[in-house]
Formats: C-alpha cells, sequence, structure tokens
C-alpha cells in the first residue's frame, strides 16, 4: 500500500480548496487501501467502537455513525498512521505540521432513508483555527442522485457558527450550545451554490470544518454507501473544549485549553514520525 498519494496535487486544487471551501480528488489512494479499508469496514460493522451510534430509526435500514475508533481498530489505525491522508492534508492546510483529530465511520446500507443533517464540523470539536478539514474517502462508486454529500461553497466564510445538529434526530443532544440555528437549507436551494460530485471509490472530498454540508439517504436498491472521514488539523489549531460537546475520542486529551493539540489522542503526523518506518 502506499504511503504516497499516487499524483501531486497542484497549486490550483489547493487554492480551490481554499477558495469554496471544498473540493473533491480522484485517485489518490491506490486499490489496496481501498481493499483494506473495506476489510476494516466490513469488520467495525460487526463490533462497532465504544462510540459508534445507529442513525436509521426505520426497520430493515441501517446507518453507522462510528467515532473515534481507530484507537482501538487496528485496520483503522493503519489507514490514520500510515496511509496518504497525513500528506494530503499538509498540503491542502498549507500548514508545517498537521495532527490527526479524529476519524469517522459513515455506513449507508441501500435503501436507508436517514439523511445527514445540513451542518458545519466546527461546532461539534474541541478545537479553534481555520486550519481544518476532513478527508472524506468514499469506498464505494456514489452517485450525486443516490447518495452524494452537498456543500454549500463558499459557506466556511459567511463568518457564522450553527449550533450542531443531531444526526439521528434528538432534538435535546445540543441545545445547551451556543451558535445560530440554522437556516432551511433545501427551502434556500435556489439562492445557494450547492455543489456534489459523483464519484468512484478512492476518490475523496476534502472540506473546511465550517464548509456547511449535508447529504441524503441512500436511495439506490443495490449500492452500499461506506465512508471513512478523517479529521485534521494544522499550525493555528489549539485545543478548546466547549460545555455540550460529544465525545469524539475514547481517551481523554491531556492538552490544556488555549494549547497545541499535540498529545497520544491528538498525535502529529505529518511530518511523519521519525521513528516510522515510512518517514
Amino acid at each position: 500500500m502506499n504511503a504516497h498519494p499516487l499524483a501531486a496535487i497542484p497549486d490550483a486544487d489547493v487554492d480551490a480548496f481554499w477558495r469554496d471551501g471544498v473540493i473533491c480528488l480522484r485517485g489518490l489512494f491506490d486499490a489496496d487501501w481501498i481493499a483494506h479499508m473495506r476489510e476494516a469496514v466490513e469488520d467495525d460493522l460487526a463490533h462497532p467502537g465504544p462510540l459508534a451510534r445507529e442513525y436509521a430509526t426505520k426497520a430493515g435500514q441501517r446507518f453507522l455513525g462510528d467515532i473515534g475508533a481507530w484507537a482501538v481498530k487496528p485496520g483503522l489505525r493503519k489507514y490514520v498512521e500510515q496511509s496518504p491522508a497525513a500528506e494530503i492534508a499538509a498540503r491542502m492546510l498549507r500548514s508545517r505540521k498537521v495532527n490527526f483529530l479524529y476519524d469517522q465511520l459513515f455506513v449507508k446500507e441501500p435503501g436507508t432513508t436517514a439523511v445527514t443533517p445540513w451542518h458545519q464540523d466546527g461546532p461539534y470539536w474541541p478545537v479553534k483555527g481555520d486550519q481544518i478539514l476532513s478527508i472524506w474517502l468514499a469506498l464505494d462508486d456514489v452517485t450525486v442522485e443516490s447518495s452524494g454529500v452537498e456543500y454549500i461553497k463558499g459557506s466556511h466564510r459567511w463568518g457564522r457558527e450553527f449550533r450542531p445538529i443531531h444526526f439521528g434526530g434528538d432534538t435535546e443532544a445540543y441545545k445547551m450550545m451556543a451558535g445560530e440555528i440554522l437556516p432551511d437549507i433545501n427551502a434556500m436551494r435556489g439562492e445557494l451554490d450547492i455543489v456534489n460530485w459523483d464519484m468512484k471509490a478512492g476518490d475523496c472530498l476534502l472540506h473546511h470544518c465550517m464548509t456547511v454540508h449535508g447529504a441524503p439517504g441512500n436511495a439506490s436498491a443495490t449500492q452500499r454507501r461506506r465512508a471513512y472521514a478523517t479529521r485534521w488539523t494544522g499550525d493555528d489549531v489549539v485545543y478548546a473544549p466547549r460545555q455540550g460537546q460529544a465525545n469524539i475520542t475514547i481517551d481523554t486529551p491531556t492538552c490544556l485549553p488555549g494549547e497545541p493539540i499535540d498529545c497520544a489522542v491528538f498525535p502529529r503526523l505529518w511530518p511523519r514520525p521519525e521513528n516510522s518506518s515510512l518517514a
């Protein structure tokens, strides 16, 4: 399995990420990584981690979201520590160093109608800074019509923070947190620049932590939608927990509020550690 991206990321793509808040990059992970991650996902579906959540409420449907499982799942840990993801994040964030924040596995089985509500990622997370992104790796082909993630271009620069929304519909979960109530994005579609992409397995979406995004249910009767999202931070990010946030890590971070997030829970993975065989 290749530890580096299969292709160089041009400056124009980095510029587009910072301008739009999202970009789709294609073919940066080799087939071995896709096969490895599919196997890791099946293991997690059979034995979810301690922070896993089932978001589908209808019988016969499944929408699994497993948070922080890399800490207890060797297959996921291998991807976090050895895949091209950390190098990709450093390039896109224009950062000298990159820390791993946490991981989130998303599986929407065929015919699952549960949506991923419109939201920003940043308000869910105990960090502050601008150099924060997600790499959403598609492990199945994704079509715009059936299940693709949608993004509002430029929304990371609105200067607005929206209160978190519970993916399972729990209206009490985040009610004590600060932030605006997110407007009805679907009712505003004609006024917004909403983008999404058809994707092949191995393509990835990169989005800024404040970009507003969401996804429909999986309308396909046959095609699964397995994706692995990893979250990465750069030079300007500090630890900033807020009351009411849900846990994103199994273990408790040892860094203090206002400090850089260099600790075992949020390891620095770029430049690659000197003792790594991939350094």
